[in-house]
C-alpha cells in the first residue's frame, strides 16, 4: 500500500474478526464507519476509473468475506441487481446514489416489473447495509461531477463467483407505480416466480 494509507489496517481488522468467528454485517459496517470517520486513505492506483464502465478491484477474497474498491466516473452506474451475500458499502470519495427497487407481478400476464422503493444519496463517510434474503434489488450510480469511490465488503468469497458480488441482474421494465392489480413478489421464492 502507499505510504500513509490505513487500508491495510482495515483489512487486518476484518481478518482478525474473521479468525475469531465474529465477523457480521453490523460489525463490518461499524468498523468501516470508524475508518471512514478517521480518514480512510485508499491508494490512488485502486481508485482509477475506466471510461468503459465502473471499475472494480478485488482487494481480498476469503472464506467469510471479500473486499472490493469500486470507482464510478460521472454518468456511470451498475445494472439493477442483487447480491450473493450481505453487503456493506462505504463512500470514500464523491457522491453515489443508491436506488432500491421492488418486484411486482401483473395479474393476467404474469409479467414482472420493477418499481422504485427508495433513493439514497451517499456522500463520503456514509455506510450502507444490504442484508439478503431481504429484497436487496438496487442500482448504484455516480451522483456527482467527479469520480466516486467506495469500499464494499461482501459476506462471501466472491472469487468463487467470477470476482463478482452480483447474484442476478434484473432486466424488467421500471415503472413509477405498481400497476392496478399487481402484487408484490419475492424473486427469492420460486412459487412467486411461477406464471
Amino acid at each position: 500500500m502507499e505510504p500513509g494509507s490505513n487500508l491495510d489496517e482495515l483489512l487486518s481488522d476484518l481478518a482478525r474478526y474473521c479468525a475469531a468467528d465474529v465477523l457480521t454485517a453490523q460489525l463490518t459496517a461499524d468498523t468501516l464507519r470508524k475508518y471512514l470517520r478517521a480518514g480512510l486513505i485508499v491508494p490512488d492506483d485502486l481508485c482509477a476509473g475506466d471510461t468503459d464502465g465502473y471499475s472494480q478491484r478485488l482487494l481480498h477474497a476469503g472464506r467469510t468475506h471479500s473486499v472490493v474498491a469500486l470507482t464510478w466516473l460521472p454518468g456511470q452506474s451498475t445494472p439493477i441487481h442483487d447480491h450473493v451475500a450481505w453487503c456493506v458499502s462505504g463512500v470514500v470519495e464523491g457522491v453515489e446514489v443508491d436506488e432500491a427497487y421492488r418486484l411486482w407481478r401483473l395479474p393476467r400476464s404474469g409479467r414482472r416489473v420493477l418499481v422504485p422503493s427508495g433513493r439514497t444519496t451517499c456522500s463520503p463517510g456514509r455506510v450502507q447495509l444490504l442484508l439478503p434474503p431481504d429484497e436487496d434489488i438496487h442500482r448504484v450510480s455516480n451522483g456527482g461531477t467527479g469520480r466516486a469511490v467506495s469500499l464494499h465488503v461482501y459476506g462471501a468469497d466472491i472469487s468463487l463467483n467470477g470476482s463478482s458480488s452480483i447474484n442476478r441482474v434484473f432486466g424488467q421494465d421500471v415503472v413509477d407505480l405498481p400497476p392496478d392489480g399487481a402484487r408484490l413478489v419475492s424473486w427469492r421464492t420460486p412459487s412467486d416466480l411461477a406464471p
